[in-house]
């Protein structure tokens, strides 16, 4: 026993180099199993049940000062000086229900293994925010595909992204609890994973844009379905970038030298100018949708003209009913215009107010600013989104219309345009 001691208190001290042939064995068997180690359902392993059972048959303070050190180091010496992350990088690219998709999940499940194992607390919150990035990515890549299922995959990503994005709001939440005395996380880290979350909230709102753009009467639902999905993503993403900006500031407070106070200033300017533009984007939205109802009113008035000069009757009751079904689109927009445009005057306003902070060097009071002009945003967007939605219903009948005036039968939502065409005489 002495001897197992000895010799293992030797390997603490000592540089492990596995053999070649042994890393190569044992990376050609970790691929292997590859496809039968990924589980559909997030397991969770406790390392330290792992270390307590191994207290029963070896002294814990040879487990905890000898054995769990080796341990990880070895694992180290797997993933990291062996390359095994390496061998995959064909499948960095891969997507949901391709076969390789499994050897990425399993690459990044083991690099936040071995970071934890290490305790980097740090290094684990920058791998979640690094996978949220690639969640983003796949989720806009499976939208410009043509998979036939690419909405439920894209659920799927979409709820991936939001626990990696969860990940690192709880970190950051615990990097602000933290003591000043507490130096081993930086401004400067804080900035890098401000611009990652920043980088998936736009990746997001491109994703929202396409899917609201690409509905049709046939699958609106679907699509709102995962466009609120995508948006909710998106929300958390907006809410951890301000609460990095809220880090960043109290970490400078407290005398973190990281970052400069031209640098802080210049992360706050940037938040600012992100409210102002989600907020431009919701106004846009908006008369987007009011644009797609006066181009249903105008077409609904050339069919009607056109009816007229070729002596051809539309059914009285379908007509009317169609009209009626655009006067209240008209009305809703107009309303959620008026709405909209209230909320991004009062995010105008705030901005203004913050900007004033800003130069008189109050960093704590312009937080609040930015906080409260992000919720604004989100008021505006949920308005917006809404109007799209509701919308979205009566789009079709802009491209349909003509059809009408040559006297082809069809149909808008659960309405059926009939044309009553007399013989010719």
């Amino acid at each position: 026993m002495q001897n197992l001691i000895a010799q293992l208190k030797q390997m603490k001290h000592s540089e492990v180099k596995p053999s070649e042939a042994w890393l190569k064995n044992n990376r050609a068997l970790l691929l292997s199993q590859i496809k039968n180690t990924v589980n559909t359902e997030n397991q969770k392993i406790s390392l330290d049940n792992v270390w307590n059972t191994m207290s029963l048959f070896i002294p814990r303070t040879l487990v905890f000062s000898v054995v769990r050190p080796m341990a990880v180091l070895l694992v180290v010496s797997i993933v990291a000086t062996s390359g095994w992350i390496t061998s995959v990088d064909a499948a960095y690219n891969s997507l949901p229900g391709d076969w390789l998709y499994g050897a990425k999940r399993v690459a990044e499940k083991t690099q936040v293994a071995v970071a934890s194992l290490i305790g980097s607390k740090t290094d684990q919150t920058m791998l979640h925010s690094e996978f949220a990035k690639r969640r983003a990515t796949e989720t806009k890549q499976i939208i410009a595909g043509n998979d036939p299922q690419k909405q439920q995959k894209v659920q799927e990503v979409v709820n991936d992204l939001k626990i990696e994005i969860a990940s690192v709001s709880r970190s950051l939440d615990e990097m602000q609890s933290a003591s000043s005395s507490d130096s081993s996380v930086t401004a400067d880290t804080v900035k890098d994973l401000k611009q990652d979350t920043e980088q998936v909230k736009d990746t997001l709102q491109e994703v929202k844009t396409t899917l609201l753009v690409a509905s049709t009467a046939a699958d609106t639902s679907s699509t709102i379905a995962v466009a609120q999905a995508v948006n909710d993503a998106r929300d958390l993403a907006k809410d951890t970038t301000v609460k990095a900006v809220e880090v960043i500031v109290a970490k400078h407070l407290e005398g973190d030298t990281s970052v400069s106070t031209a640098e802080v200033k210049q992360e706050i300017a940037s938040s600012l100018q992100a409210v102002t533009t989600d907020a431009s984007q919701s106004q846009q939205s908006m008369q987007n949708v009011q644009a797609v109802v006066t181009a249903a009113k105008v077409e609904a008035k050339d069919v009607a003209i056109k009816a007229i000069a070729d002596k051809t009757t539309v059914d009285a009751t379908t007509t009317a009913a169609l009209n009626e079904k655009i006067s209240k689109a008209s009305t809703a927009a107009n309303d959620a215009a008026a709405q909209t445009q209230t909320v991004v005057d009062s995010v105008d306003k705030t901005v203004t107010e913050a900007n004033t902070l800003l130069d008189k060097g109050d960093l704590t009071k312009v937080v609040e600013k930015i906080k409260e002009a992000n919720t604004a945003t989100k008021e505006a967007e949920k308005i917006s989104n809404q109007a799209v939605t509701d919308v979205a219903q009566i789009a079709p009948i802009v491209s349909i219309l003509p059809a009408v005036v040559t006297g082809t039968s069809t149909s808008v939502g659960t309405d059926t345009i009939k044309l009553i065409v007399p013989p010719k005489l």
